[in-house]
């Protein structure tokens, strides 16, 4: 697989409709991510371990999840291809990531430390825009989710997920979807047997 092709892949995906990013911008100022490839059931990142790179997935997809002081598994949310993965809050401030990122299905991607690419990026005005537009996006997400936990039934939430997930819906296990979603496996059986 040719990084050229996929860091022009990355910079297309980050940068979205700015077209003021280029890969001639990564190699001039030296930023050349690691291709890397982690197999299904490798964790990217680590609950209570610095994570300081950001990662952009080619191929496969992850879901981030936390374990509580018992022991309970709680599925955050799920990154596919194309897609960016990393933990913000331990990338920006070097500090342990509160969840971990596990590989679902073999990933392909390209790795880069995040405070090395943000130095030399943070003057570059076409990737302040698209960076800019990446957490954008994050944060209508996150308020699209928390909207969804107070708004809306867990019939609805799960229909959601199915529309927004169409790839992922078939090759997810029952219990990461019901706990992305908020319910137990029981429950989403008894949601999943009334739509039916």
């Amino acid at each position: 697989m040719n990084i050229q092709n996929q860091l022009q892949n990355f910079i297309a995906y980050f940068s979205g409709n700015n077209t003021r990013i280029e890969a001639d911008d990564f190699y001039k100022f030296g930023l050349k991510g690691e291709l890397k490839h982690y197999r299904t059931g490798q964790l990217i990142v680590n609950q209570g371990q610095l994570a300081p790179k950001i990662y952009f997935l080619m191929k496969g997809y992850v879901r981030y999840f936390s374990l509580s002081e018992d022991g309970k598994e709680f599925t955050q949310s799920f990154a596919s291809a194309p897609g960016i993965a990393g933990s913000t809050q331990a990338m920006t401030r070097q500090s342990k990531s509160l969840f971990s990122i596990e590989v679902l299905d073999d990933v392909l991607c390209l790795e880069f430390d995040w405070q090395s690419f943000f130095e030399i990026m943070k003057d570059e005005p076409g990737f302040l825009m698209a960076y800019n537009s990446l957490l954008e996006n994050l944060f209508i997400k996150k308020e699209e989710r928390e909207y969804a936990f107070v708004q809306k039934t867990a019939e609805q939430r799960y229909l959601n997920f199915l529309a927004e997930n169409s790839g992922l819906r078939d090759k997810l296990p029952l219990k990461m979807i019901a706990s992305h979603i908020g319910i137990t496996p029981i429950a989403l059986s008894r949601i999943r047997k009334k739509l039916k």
